[in-house]
C-alpha cells in the first residue's frame, strides 16, 4: 500500500495522548517501504496538518 503512495495522512492525532500508537514508528515503517512518501499528521479538532495536506493536494 505505501509503495505506491505519495502521501500518508495520519488522522486523529489529537487522540495520540490517549491511545497506544507510535507515530514515529508508523512513519519509519512507511518510509522503509517508500522513502519518498510524505507523511502528514492531521487533526481536524486542532487543525494541525490541514494546511500541509491542502498544500500537497494543490501541488498535484
Amino acid at each position: 500500500m505505501f509503495a505506491a503512495a505519495g502521501l500518508v495522512i495520519i488522522n486523529k492525532t489529537d487522540l495520540l495522548p490517549y491511545v497506544d500508537f507510535d507515530l514515529e514508528a508508523c512513519s519509519r515503517h512507511a518510509r522503509s517501504v517508500n522513502p519518498d512518501v510524505q507523511i502528514v499528521p492531521v487533526s481536524a479538532v486542532s487543525g494541525e496538518g490541514v494546511i500541509d495536506w491542502y498544500t500537497w493536494i494543490d501541488a498535484q
